[in-house]
């Protein structure tokens, strides 16, 4: 909330400032959980002056009482009047006197605007005022220079003077008699006005605990950022965590303890958590005495629901999902955990070395764990604590490792699954998400994806990618639909109120191929390349698609890739003339026995053998193969262009060379749709 707020002020004033040709040297936005500052540097009002210098007055043909009462206002004479056109009318203007822009009216104005239409996530009203605010207003200062500007809002009207801390200041008024002393003024009295500051302060301090007893802080940056927004001036607590009642549990229960429920930091000497640190305004010696007993009971809560649940296995918990709703389209969990089974097994064919019994297990108790008390309590442990509960109960390493996995990854840096059951699992579980929710009608609009559905599908495609697998994305979502129930699904593909299934199979498939445009843009890849290789609509191997896409995208910035563009565009553009003044389009067959020129049979006979090549080079993913082919096959056609007149007297003749030409575009897209490459940026590109 704190960051959308200093962006929101910062860009607010900016945008004023800049509409108005106000100069300034720097901005900037400093916020504390009771503070908001905005400091503006340098305002350059010197040399503004208002722009519009003439007054527009009546129509010259306007009564004589109008044009008299236009110059009582500006108290002006006749003679003072000119004549301006204004849409081939005339109308008389008067020149008034240039005044110099009032900066102080401009700022309280502009400043009353803001806190006036200030947009928050929530806001409250106080008192019997109607104005709106996050918390309510006590004080407002802003000051230009040494003068006090009297922004008035929430019936507050702005002064000189602040406060400092709430706890460890005197709490009488200071008064700042000049922006450079703000700073200094409000530390003398306990408060950090900077975030990185306020952040370092308590760094150092955990950090000089840690180094005297040879500990490690469990990173954790939200939360870090979370602490050093509540406090002006931390002071920061270490305690201990119970030995006792955390024995047994796993480290992630205690970090969730510790890090969500409790909004602490975790220090742990690399194998258990053994203290803890907390961020207060106020210190005495109870203070972590409470925190310690408070975390104790957390402990023993966590401790007494594992308890009850290992007096069940994970068969008992799986039997129970059928009472857990997934989503109200739908159905529950243990419809789903039905689907991701099948669905896994078919995914584990196309995985090396994954073991079908093993992937159908691992799927089977993938979801077990929601049913459990723990993960009622801590959702945020799913998959972690089916993980656990798996190892307890003996399963398979391979089996505990992919239901322990199979959510990732959930973030862009996460690493993906590795074994072949956890690939399985976390590809199924995610595409059969992925259909439901789409065919439920969940959509995304903007920033807002309520269900993480690019997310998601990032998951999907990363796992192909970063575990080089040769999964065909289309017959997966194909089957993924196959699974759910037609009720799900409309027969009548002429209705618009619910896709069927093939068209849910396209809409899956389409918003998949966009995420992973966007994953190859990412990694410095042309789009225009990327573009060349996705043309086709019947793409099935994204591994195979990445990696074309690297490829072409090196390859053409070699003197042969430009060879290969430069003729290609020769020849599309040799066609498009064509196809434009013929007002037809040419078949990509042609006539051997109007080939009458040596430079025509040799280009046709370099098509038959370079076209057998590329196909058989792409079918074995040779791709670099059939680049070199089409290096190869350029000197053929530049020597065919070169030579031959093609628009020749004889339609006949002209016709036929024309379709040996098609017959070339088609054999360049064989590889990519060179078309869709532009060229000249291209070459742009290389050159710089």
């Amino acid at each position: 909330m704190q960051n959308v707020v200093a962006t929101q002020v910062k860009s607010c004033i900016a945008n004023v400032f800049n509409k108005n040709n106000v100069k300034f040297t720097s901005m900037e936005v400093f916020i504390t959980a009771r503070r908001i500052t905005l400091f503006v540097d340098n305002i350059n009002a010197l040399e503004l002056k208002d722009s519009n210098n003439e007054v527009k007055g009546p129509n010259i043909n306007a009564p004589k009482s109008a044009i008299e009462g236009f110059l009582r206002k500006y108290q002006k004479n006749e003679e003072d009047l000119l004549v301006r056109k204004v849409n081939n009318e005339d109308f008389y203007f008067i020149k008034r006197e240039s005044c110099s822009f009032n900066i102080r009216e401009f700022l309280k104005n502009q400043l009353e605007e803001m806190l006036k239409n200030f947009s928050w996530l929530k806001s409250m009203r106080w008192g019997e005022g109607k104005e709106r605010w996050v918390r309510p207003i006590k004080n407002i200062l802003c000051i230009l220079n040494d003068e006090i500007i009297p922004v008035s809002f929430a019936g507050i009207t702005a002064s000189n003077t602040t406060y400092g801390h709430r706890f460890l200041s005197s709490g009488t008024a200071l008064t700042v008699k000049a922006p450079k002393d703000y700073f200094e003024l409000l530390e003398k009295n306990s408060v950090i006005l900077q975030m990185d500051k306020r952040k370092q302060f308590i760094l150092d301090q955990i950090n000089k605990f840690t180094k005297e007893q040879n500990l490690q802080l469990e990173k954790n940056d939200y939360l870090l950022n979370e602490l050093t927004g509540l406090i002006e001036w931390p002071i920061v607590l270490f305690g201990e965590v119970n030995q006792e009642k955390s024995f047994g549990l796993p480290k992630e229960v205690i970090l969730s303890i510790v890090n969500t429920q409790q909004k602490y930091l975790a220090l742990s000497n690399g194998k258990r958590i053994s203290h803890f640190v907390t961020v207060v305004n106020v210190n005495n010696g109870e203070v972590v005495k409470g925190h310690e007993r408070i975390l104790e009971a957390r402990l023993a809560d966590a401790q007494f629901l594992i308890s009850q649940d290992k007096k069940e296995n994970l068969d008992y918990y799986v039997k129970k999902l059928g009472s857990i709703l997934f989503h109200a389209s739908l159905g529950s969990v243990g419809e789903k955990v039905k689907r991701i089974t099948a669905l896994s097994k078919y995914i584990a064919i196309f995985i090396p070395h994954a073991s079908l019994i093993k992937v159908e297990r691992a799927a089977y108790l993938a979801k077990a764990d929601l049913a459990t008390s723990i993960v009622r309590e801590f959702p945020e442990l799913q998959g972690v604590m089916g993980g656990y509960y798996a190892s307890y109960f003996q399963e398979d390493k391979e089996v505990v490792e992919a239901i322990t996995e199979h959510y990732k990854p959930i973030g862009p840096e996460q690493e993906c699954p590795k074994s072949p059951s956890a690939i399985a699992v976390s590809i199924a579980d995610k595409v059969d998400s992925l259909v439901g929710l789409i065919a439920a009608g969940e959509k995304i609009s903007g920033s807002y994806d309520q269900f993480g559905l690019r997310r998601m599908t990032i998951g999907i495609i990363r796992t192909i990618l970063e575990n080089n697998l040769h999964v065909p994305i289309r017959l997966m979502i194909d089957k993924s639909v196959s699974l759910y129930s037609r009720l799900l699904f409309n027969k009548n593909t002429a209705s618009v109120d619910k896709p069927n299934r093939k068209q849910i199979s396209e809409l899956v498939f389409r918003f998949c191929l966009e995420r992973f445009k966007v994953i190859l843009k990412n990694r410095d890849i042309r789009q225009d390349v990327v573009d060349s290789i996705l043309y086709k609509i019947d793409i099935n191997d994204l591994l195979t698609a990445e990696k074309r896409t690297v490829i072409l995208d090196r390859y053409l910035s070699t003197p042969e890739g430009e060879q290969i563009l430069s003729t290609y565009k020769r020849v599309s553009n040799m066609m498009s003339k064509a196809r434009k003044s013929d007002g037809t389009t040419y078949s990509a067959s042609y006539g051997k026995r109007f080939l009458i020129e040596s430079e025509e049979i040799a280009l046709s006979n370099c098509a038959i053998t370079a076209c057998k090549n590329i196909k058989q080079a792409i079918k074995n993913n040779h791709f670099n193969v059939a680049l070199d082919e089409l290096a190869g096959f350029a000197p053929f056609i530049n020597q065919f262009m070169d030579s031959i007149k093609i628009n020749c007297d004889s339609d006949k003749l002209r016709r036929n060379r024309l379709s040996l030409l098609e017959n070339v575009v088609s054999i360049f897209h064989l590889v990519a749709d060179f078309n869709l490459i532009q060229f000249k940026q291209w070459i742009n590109a290389q050159a710089i």
